[in-house]
């Protein structure tokens, strides 16, 4: 349970960094962000199982990183699966997470000196 807290909290940190650098700018994005919580708390299995989906169209489910972290609660409490044991969804998770925390930095860093100007 630990280090899917940890993974959530990483997520929930890179793309804050991400929308934070760019909201002063784009304030319409608040709305965005809200109206893609709402999409994606329906797109991700928290109220449903993904055991419903045929076989050959999971792997669009797990496109989306916050399924990694669903599963991975389920799998700790419910399945006894460790997670090293799904290796590949790991990698990409993570990699998704570096890809949008050093995006999140790198804009955060180049738009900084302008936030005076528009705030």
């Amino acid at each position: 349970l630990c280090y899917y807290l940890l993974a959530t909290t990483s997520l929930i940190l890179a793309v804050s960094l991400v929308t934070t650098a760019v909201v002063p700018f784009f304030r319409d994005l608040s709305q965005i962000v809200s109206i893609c919580l709402q999409f994606g708390m329906w797109l991700t299995p928290i109220m449903w199982d993904d055991a419903r989906l045929p076989e050959n169209l999971r792997w669009v489910l797990f496109l989306n990183p916050v399924t990694y972290i669903v599963e991975g609660y389920r799998d700790s409490l419910l399945r006894d699966v460790w997670f090293w044991q799904k290796v590949e969804q790991g990698f990409y998770f993570w990699g998704l997470v570096l890809a949008l925390g050093v995006t999140g930095k790198v804009l955060f860093a180049r738009l900084r000196p302008h936030f005076a100007d528009v705030l």
